[in-house]
């Protein structure tokens, strides 16, 4: 009850999050995400008009503490992102971007000209690229990183490279926080997790998601079991997810249409979205099993220079 008040308070007092897929894709996929795991939705780019109405309709009815323009997508693959950079700016939201720097179609000096809060590269170095991002080609990202770390810096972004860390390609930790220095980017190295959060709680793991789980520092269950809390809260409470065409799911870590809500974001109140999700029947079964804990692995990345540490921290305070 007490966990729930806070997140209650926080809500109010901070506003809630938009997690938006503004691609129906990617240019990869990753054993470890949902695209690669499950398969690709159906491709679809958000037209401006209905980014811009999203916004218009969240900002009437909430305080917007975010936007994040990706769940299971690489934002710069629309090439309007500047401009959905830009209408998130002028209403003075920050709006955070993830990129794998692979094929794109944006116009990176504009997107960075547009000042996004954090300009994340994601990036698990270059000896097992080809297997913990399918599809990906180091020779490119070296090319793609060179160019867009030449380019003007602004002090309302946070640049960010974060390093997802398996059991073997720790060898690469050094190089990779030296380009980042070099580059004068904030690295982070995060222990990878296994990120389809209805496997791990179904426990419905095939072959491939056995052997990508095989390379990670610790198992799910591992993970699950050394950071339970004792209380019944999910975070993801005050977060709103949705596909590129506003359609809204029970929260960004749930990938199949199973767990679509039926109604598209201009249909529903910000209200009714929030109590919908929150009362829906798989979020008991999920905290009965600590599926949303097992995403709690680290606090947020463009805040804190040790996120895992922090996440630490707190899990040990909760406990206490």
């Amino acid at each position: 009850m007490i966990e729930q008040l806070k997140g209650w308070l926080g809500a109010k007092l901070n506003g809630i999050s938009l997690n938006i897929d503004i691609v129906n894709g990617c240019v990869l996929a990753c054993p470890s995400c949902a695209v690669g795991s499950i398969g690709r939705r159906p491709s679809h780019y958000m037209d401006l008009e209905k980014f811009i109405g999203i916004i218009g309709k969240a900002k009437e009815e909430s305080l917007i503490r975010k936007v994040q323009l990706y769940i299971y997508s690489d934002p710069c693959m629309h090439p309007n992102l500047d401009i959905f950079v830009e209408v998130c700016r002028v209403c003075n939201i920050p709006v955070l971007l993830s990129t794998v720097l692979q094929h794109t179609q944006c116009d990176w000096r504009k997107v960075i000209e547009a000042r996004p809060a954090e300009f994340r590269i994601s990036f698990a170095g270059w000896d097992k690229m080809k297997y913990y991002q399918r599809g990906a080609d180091p020779s490119l990202f070296n090319h793609n990183f060179a160019y867009v770390t030449s380019l003007p810096r602004y002090p309302e972004t946070v640049w960010t490279l974060i390093f997802h860390l398996y059991k073997d390609n720790g060898h690469e930790y050094h190089r990779a926080k030296a380009l980042a220095h070099l580059h004068n980017l904030k690295f982070v190295a995060i222990p990878s997790i296994f990120m389809i959060n209805e496997k791990v709680v179904e426990q419905s793991y095939t072959d491939d998601d056995r052997e990508l789980i095989s390379h990670l520092q610790e198992t799910p269950e591992q993970a699950i079991d050394r950071m339970k809390v004792d209380h019944d809260y999910c975070l993801l409470w005050k977060q709103i997810s949705m596909d590129a065409k506003g359609d809204l799911y029970l929260c960004q870590l749930l990938y199949e249409d199973r767990f679509k809500l039926g109604v598209n974001f201009m249909d529903l109140p910000v209200k009714e979205i929030l109590k919908r999700i929150k009362h829906h029947p798989y979020c008991h079964r999920c905290l009965a099993m600590g599926g949303h804990t097992y995403q709690y692995c680290y606090s947020e990345i463009s805040k804190y220079d040790d996120p895992v540490g922090v996440a630490e921290a707190k899990r040990s305070k909760h406990r206490e």
